[in-house]
């Protein structure tokens, strides 16, 4: 239990807000970070566009064996490759693109989640995703929806 409070007081204390984003608003050199599709079955899949050149980096809240990352790409490149990616699951229906927000309204990078079978899983998205910023790190915590993992355990 205390590793639960610690997790979600860290997502909670410097938490950035994403918003709705259009493919046209990706611009610039990305690095890319690719997680989940391990399986056909997997939800937990989500692609990070982070933006090269500015003080922020990401990192992913998991084992390293759970991500890829590919750096220096053009943003149609890395929007094109995280597409391709979130589309691994056999339930995929379409991607959902938004932008990951800093304080102040300046985006520093993007994720493109896949948006599933709302008959399947009666709610999208699945996946409870949070940034927490601590200095110019920002890290990203991906996990099930409760709701959803509460119904596939059943």
């Amino acid at each position: 239990m205390p590793i639960i409070v610690g997790l979600f007081f860290m997502a909670r204390n410097g938490h950035l807000e994403t918003e709705a984003a259009a493919p046209a608003e990706v611009k610039g050199t990305f690095t890319l970070l690719l997680h989940g599709c391990r399986y056909p079955d997997d939800l937990e899949n989500i692609a990070i566009l982070g933006k090269e050149g500015d003080a922020h980096s990401f990192e992913i809240y998991a084992k390293d064996s759970a991500y890829m990352v590919k750096n220096g790409l053009t943003g149609e490149q890395a929007l094109k490759e995280a597409e391709q990616f979130v589309r691994c699951n056999i339930h995929f229906e379409r991607t959902g693109l938004r932008k990951i927000l800093i304080p102040g309204g300046g985006s520093i990078g993007f994720e493109v989640q896949p948006i599933y079978s709302a008959s399947r899983f009666g709610t999208n998205p699945v996946l409870d995703v949070h940034y927490a910023i601590r200095g110019r790190k920002v890290t990203v915590y991906v996990k099930l929806d409760p709701e959803i993992e509460k119904a596939l355990s059943n």
